[in-house]
């Protein structure tokens, strides 16, 4: 009957470790573990029995083998053969259990130090939550005044064009004010210098009659005074 070496088991049972592996974000399922490292010691156990008890049935048929001359020298070679092979997988299968034995160890260590972190997590977890509350509060509070702060900024740009809006309406006001002062005034004074322009002319027409006068005169006066002197020569 051909056995399965202890190491092609062990391989395979570590290969049916990921069930339990799987479960490492969670946590290690510890009855998993414990039942898959005795399995594994229990069956590399059977296995290294099963090994001496074949390997001691050899060494027995080797003997009978040897006290049976007429076998030959050719079936005393075989056997010695399948004798050195079950030795070597014999020291196989105890290498095999060592290193299962170092593997159940190292898991076991690997067990107990996941379950430490896994619980300073859950202990930070718990540290942390009134912070994460108070941060969603402050958040919260923050977006409220952001909020207010965006409608106080509004009012203000409202009210502000508001008021241009009404500094423009009075600019324009007073502007067209000014336009019809500045019309009629300038009317008043074209008929103001019109007025005087009309006196002026009226008085250089007289100040002319004034001239024409004064020297109809003087040719009156200038006859009158050759008249005087003529006379007392007559």
């Amino acid at each position: 009957m051909t056995r399965m070496p202890v190491q092609a088991v062990f391989e395979r049972g570590v290969t049916m470790d990921h069930p339990f592996r799987s479960a490492m974000f969670g946590g290690f399922n510890r009855q998993d573990v414990l039942e898959y490292l005795e399995n594994s010691a229990q069956q590399a156990a059977r296995q290294q029995q099963e090994l001496q008890a074949q390997l001691d049935q050899a060494r027995q048929e080797l003997t009978d083998r040897q006290n049976q001359e007429s076998d030959g020298q050719e079936q005393l070679e075989k056997a010695r053969q399948e004798a050195e092979g079950l030795q070597s997988r014999l020291d196989q299968a105890n290498a095999d259990l060592t290193v299962s034995r170092e593997t159940v160890s190292r898991l076991s260590g690997e067990l107990e130090q996941t379950r430490q972190e896994l619980q300073s997590w859950k202990d930070r977890a718990a540290a942390l939550e009134p912070d994460a509350q108070a941060y969603a509060a402050l958040k919260e509070r923050a977006a409220g005044l952001e909020l207010d702060a965006h409608r106080r900024a509004q009012l203000v740009q409202d009210q502000a064009q508001d008021q241009v809006r009404q500094l423009h309406e009075q600019m324009a006001q007073w502007s067209n004010q000014v336009r019809l002062e500045y019309e009629a005034l300038r009317a008043e004074v074209a008929s103001t210098v019109t007025h005087a322009a009309r006196q002026l002319e009226q008085a250089g027409k007289a100040l002319d009659q004034v001239n024409a006068l004064m020297e109809r005169q003087e040719a009156v006066m200038t006859t009158i005074a050759a008249d005087s002197q003529k006379q007392p020569e007559e």
